[in-house]
């Protein structure tokens, strides 16, 4: 039999299809999350050189010190620099993502693209994957217990 059934064409474009958004589904969460912690990292440097540069003045003089209130006050209102931080680290974090579902992603786009024999090979991929997910994440085996 040269050709895949229809059966087996559409159990392995299924399997793909979730295999698939799987990965990019937990990536887009990871990307979310890491993008918050962007944020605050770009956010806590910049406040810190903001108050360094109010704290420091090279004389004492009252103006000087009025034009340093002043600077440190509109720099802590400027938000460019959270979103900045906010999309470098959404953009790492997707990217951590995808490399960590990486054979997963390559399974599944076999099984969505493949022909007959490629098809099938990418849909056991994405099962033998899902499997050892259950089994590593669900279960625990072949996890170092740090408490023993």
């Amino acid at each position: 039999m040269a050709n895949i059934s229809t059966a087996a064409k559409i159990a392995c474009r299924t399997v793909g299809t979730v295999g698939m958004g799987i990965a990019l589904m937990d990536a887009c969460k990871v990307g979310k999350a890491v993008s918050e912690v962007g944020k605050n990292r770009a956010n806590g440097m910049y406040y810190e050189k903001a108050y360094f540069n109010s704290r420091t003045i090279d004389n004492v003089s009252p103006s000087a010190s009025a034009i340093s209130e002043k600077t440190f006050e509109l720099r802590t209102k400027n938000p460019l620099p959270g979103i900045i931080g906010k999309i470098k680290g959404g953009i790492e974090g997707f990217l951590y993502g995808i490399g960590n579902f990486l054979p997963a992603i390559a399974f599944s786009s076999l099984a969505l693209l493949g022909k007959s024999w490629g098809a099938k090979l990418g849909a056991i991929g994405v099962g033998l994957g899902i499997c050892f997910k259950v089994a590593r994440e669900g279960f625990g085996l072949g996890k170092h217990n740090p408490m023993t």
